[in-house]
């Protein structure tokens, strides 16, 4: 009898918009948590996952040395790192354009957006790295990274600006965590995606208003809270089932292993012709 009274009143009811978190945004802030492509809950989520599997793994052997100095790791192929990078970059608009998920749905603005995301994130790296094309060559991601939250809202001067910003934001991370912090962040994806993402979530906030020339429909203090609040719950999440493998099964092979590669060591067979 009870249930027959409940269920009908809360059955109408989107519950996490009138309950969860994004209820209590709206109410508290004028607005819920924006992330339409997932600055926020896919590479902010990914890259703070990330960073406390780089640091139980720690870093590679003779990467730093007791003396200080560092052994450089250059890129071993640039063609194929400035291929990749372009494929991801070509392949972002179909990913941030269908996240509006229905045909009808689909904007231009996002295109747009992505675009000038994509030019900001390469001039600044560009600028910043002083033509290394490993920075190069990101920082069209950067700058894609972090539109995702806000390229259905922002305007295409303040996707530009946002693309700027992550750009120079991985460059600098990028070199910080590598020389001064000296974690082995091999292919810098906390910089690239933990910074990067959590940028775009707040910078949604920013572009996505009316005083910038944006659609409106976001809160600041919303973007904020819920970009932090993907960080506690990726880096506790990443923190404990990291450190749950490496007390068990382990997370790292051994000096031996670990010279020969991956490649022989574990899947018995070699990545060049030699």
């Amino acid at each position: 009898m009870l249930v027959g009274f409940v269920y009908p009143f809360f059955e109408g009811i989107a519950w996490n918009d009138r309950f969860g978190i994004q209820g209590w945004l709206t109410r508290a802030f004028g607005a819920p948590f924006h992330d339409f492509a997932g600055s926020v809950v896919v590479h902010a989520f990914g890259g703070w996952v990330a960073l406390p599997a780089v640091l139980l793994l720690g870093a590679r052997h003779g990467r730093y040395h007791r003396d200080g100095g560092i052994a450089a790791h250059p890129p071993s192929n640039i063609p194929f790192l400035a291929l990749g990078a372009w494929v991801l970059t070509v392949g972002w608009f179909g990913f941030n354009v269908m996240s509006s998920q229905t045909l009808d749905k689909i904007s231009g603005l996002v295109a747009v957006n992505s675009l000038m995301a994509m030019v900001g994130g390469t001039l600044t790296a560009w600028f910043a790295g002083r033509n290394d094309p490993g920075f190069t060559y990101n920082g069209p991601l950067a700058g894609l990274v972090a539109v995702c939250a806000g390229s259905d809202l922002m305007h295409p001067l303040g996707a530009l600006v946002t693309g700027g910003i992550a750009g120079m934001l991985f460059v600098y991370m990028f070199t910080c965590v590598q020389n001064r912090w000296r974690i082995d962040d091999v292919l810098g994806v906390w910089p690239l995606h933990g910074l990067c993402g959590a940028w775009g979530g707040i910078a949604a906030g920013i572009f996505g208003t009316h005083a910038l020339g944006g659609l409106g429909g976001v809160s600041f203090a919303s973007q904020v809270i819920g970009t932090l609040g993907g960080i506690v719950v990726s880096g506790l999440g990443g923190t404990v089932v990291y450190g749950v493998i490496r007390m068990t099964v382990g997370l790292r092979l051994d000096q031996e292993e670990e010279y020969n590669g991956a490649d022989l060591s574990i899947h018995k067979i070699s990545a060049t012709p030699e």
